[in-house]
């Protein structure tokens, strides 16, 4: 079986911004773009994975499905989708933990109006290489294989597993409502992305979350998310310009983190986002956005 690598770079011109990421095959013979670039990243993590099974996934574009970017989601959660196979996601790229915790790992669904539908199509039956990613027959393009990728440890690795479990298990109860006339409404949709959410918050702060806790964090996930939605329902009714419509959603952003912030100790707000109490990121790359909305 090939193996999957996930690379990641910092976007240099812009202090804030979070890392993009996108995924490679272990030869370097087949890289998936995942809206960014895909050359000149840093091995950030591997494991084994069907290459033929993430290129179903990536398809027909490199962006798995991700439709919208900033609606459904961005760099990561395309990654993410390609790293099924592999069953491992970009974690450990700055900012990653922020655009988890508002788009989901695999991303969002929908958005405002029933627009930018995302459902996640797993190809659950595609195995086997492709054949420029098949180990020992291709030579490696671009950056060198990923042998000195960090690794989590076994017992890491095992709690990722659970995780990732609980993850899917949540999307699954959700994409047959997706796909059908019924498209998954506003409330059931805040709650789906609430729920994802929270159980990202119970794996990353463990015992030390108690009940009030929860509950503020949930409030606080809950008003992002009714924000969020008011801007892209203004976007989708052409109310606002793209520009101001991204520039809302960092603003957004960054609210979300703080008030996260103001209800955490500073160990519990770097295990929930691996960054450092008062530290910010933005998710919306520029050079992405010119990208997907041009003169909008």
């Amino acid at each position: 079986m090939g193996t999957l690598v996930v690379r990641h770079y910092p976007t240099s011109l812009y202090a804030n911004l979070a890392d993009h990421t996108y995924v490679e095959c272990g030869t370097g013979g087949k890289a998936w773009a995942c809206w960014g670039g895909k050359t000149g990243g840093s091995a950030l993590r591997q494991s084994a994975g069907s290459t033929k099974r993430a290129d179903a996934i990536a398809r027909p574009n490199g962006r798995a499905g991700i439709k919208c970017y900033l609606v459904n989601g961005v760099c990561h959660q395309a990654a993410n989708r390609t790293l099924l196979p592999a069953f491992i996601t970009v974690r450990g790229a700055r900012g990653y933990d922020v655009s988890e915790s508002l788009f989901g790992t695999y991303g969002r669904p929908r958005g405002a109006f029933g627009t930018c539908r995302a459902p996640f199509d797993q190809h659950a039956g595609v195995t086997g290489d492709l054949p420029a990613c098949a180990e020992g027959m291709a030579k490696p393009k671009g950056p060198k294989p990923a042998r000195g990728a960090p690794t989590l440890s076994a017992e890491a690795r095992r709690a990722e597993r659970k995780y990732l479990r609980g993850v899917l298990a949540i999307y699954g109860r959700v994409e047959p409502r997706l796909r059908s006339a019924r498209a998954l409404s506003g409330p059931d949709l805040e709650g789906f992305l609430v729920e994802l959410f929270m159980h990202k918050v119970r794996y990353r702060l463990g015992p030390g979350l108690d009940r009030s806790l929860a509950q503020k964090l949930r409030a606080i996930r809950v008003s992002t998310e009714r924000s969020r939605m008011k801007i892209e329902e203004w976007f989708a009714g052409k109310e606002i310009t793209a520009r101001v419509f991204v520039t809302a959603f960092n603003t957004e952003t960054i609210l979300f983190q703080e008030a996260v912030a103001g209800a955490l100790k500073a160990d519990q707000y770097k295990a929930l986002f691996g960054l450092r109490r008062g530290e910010t990121v933005i998710l919306a790359d520029p050079r992405i956005v010119r990208r997907a909305y041009g003169g909008r």
